[in-house]
């Protein structure tokens, strides 16, 4: 026998939500969500309806009250409380996902809301399964006008509430929605979605032709990256989905100088210099204490027996505890052949500057560079055979 799935249904009391509700009742184990806003003197009736629907279908009645606290856009915040509460119920129960009402009107006004923003998406409209939050939502009811599910609604005799707010254009999609998508025909709305289709079975195709060009790699060559056809799509690919088409076109005006230059947009970094372009992590810094000898393994470096003369150091009890890090602005280490700054040397040596960010630097407990690895060791502890190797 089939193990039946387990969702949460989001349900606001509105025809979509109860009509969802009623249609998958038996399909699925279900649990309803409902979140009480607090913003409306119809709120409370719009509880009890969902609450009178799950009691006499014994479905397990979930509610969230938001409490306006944070200053900013309601209609944002009110988003991420919404899926942060279902994200909740999901980790709490186990759930395979959570079902949303949104249907066939709210996919148009979404696209028709992108088109005059002018906004960079990855997917025009709604996808019918999608990951916010790191957990599945589906949106089964995209096929469906919000007039049939009111139709459906009435049919079957299930109560639902309208939210008055929704009456007013006091919203941008609620001014599209009144001022086009309720004037459409069937047939309108058809012509739409085949626009919509279209669109985002081109950006799939764009999509896949920069995958194919990176095949992988986050460094590429200058006149590689610069001459890619969908550079565009090949900066929001390796850094940020979302970035405006502003915005991307100053990061291309800035690759096309002649500077070196280096971005730092969010959680990445992009790189130019030495002919290259690179997107990369930000880059963290970090610090560990080696009491002993030890050979071991470590995120950005790894202690071993064995290495090159390069990456050789000798230490001995009078040097412990020893601090690995990485290089910082200033740092500067004493050889056989004279004192230099470390960034001097990864200048002289051509190092990209992505990599200086988290080269290591071994000191001793008197805060003495000893190892610079690649670049070599402190004078004092240069010997034949090293006892300690430091393999970046």
């Amino acid at each position: 026998m089939i193990k039946k799935k387990s969702y949460l249904v989001a349900c606001s009391g509105g025809s979509d939500s109860m009509a969802l509700l009623d249609m998958f009742k038996d399909k699925y184990n279900l649990k309803v969500c409902h979140i009480n806003y607090h913003k409306r003197d119809t709120a409370k009736r719009d509880e009890n309806i969902v609450r009178k629907y799950c009691k006499n279908n014994n479905i397990e009645f979930i509610k969230y009250d938001y409490k306006d606290e944070e200053k900013g856009n309601f209609q944002d915040l009110a988003r991420v409380f919404r899926y942060k509460c279902f994200a909740n119920c999901v980790n709490k129960y186990n759930l395979d996902g959570v079902l949303v009402g949104h249907h066939l009107d709210d996919l148009l006004e979404t696209y028709l809301l992108q088109k005059e923003r002018k906004s960079s998406v990855t997917y025009y409209g709604l996808k019918t399964p999608t990951i916010i939050m790191d957990v599945k939502i589906i949106r089964p009811l995209l096929k469906y006008s919000k007039k049939e599910l009111e139709e459906y609604c009435i049919k079957n005799n299930i109560e639902y509430g309208i939210d008055e707010s929704n009456l007013t254009d006091h919203y941008k999609r609620n001014r599209i929605r009144h001022s086009k998508i309720e004037k459409m025909s069937k047939t309108d709305k058809q012509e739409l979605l085949k626009e919509i289709k279209y669109k985002n079975y081109v950006q799939s195709q764009e999509n896949k032709a920069v995958r194919d060009y990176i095949k992988g790699k986050t460094k590429f060559s200058y006149d590689e990256f610069m001459t890619c056809p969908y550079i565009k799509r090949l900066l929001r690919t390796l850094i940020k989905e979302d970035l405006s088409d502003k915005h991307l076109d100053e990061i291309i005006k800035a690759l096309k100088s002649n500077k070196n230059i280096e971005l730092i947009i969010d959680d990445k970094c992009l790189y130019k210099e030495y002919g290259y372009i690179e997107v990369c992590d930000k880059p963290v810094d970090y610090s560990y204490t080696i009491n002993s000898l030890e050979y071991k393994k470590y995120p950005y470096f790894k202690l071993c027996k064995k290495g090159t003369s390069f990456e050789g150091v000798t230490v001995s009890k009078q040097d412990f505890p020893l601090t690995i890090r990485n290089v910082k602005e200033g740092d500067f280490i004493s050889m056989r052949y004279g004192t230099k700054k470390v960034s001097r040397f990864f200048i002289d040596k051509k190092i990209e500057t992505s990599k200086r960010k988290t080269w290591p630097i071994m000191l001793n407990k008197k805060g003495i560079a000893i190892l610079v690895p690649e670049i070599g060791c402190n004078k004092d502890h240069y010997s034949n055979k090293h006892n300690l190797y430091m393999v970046k």
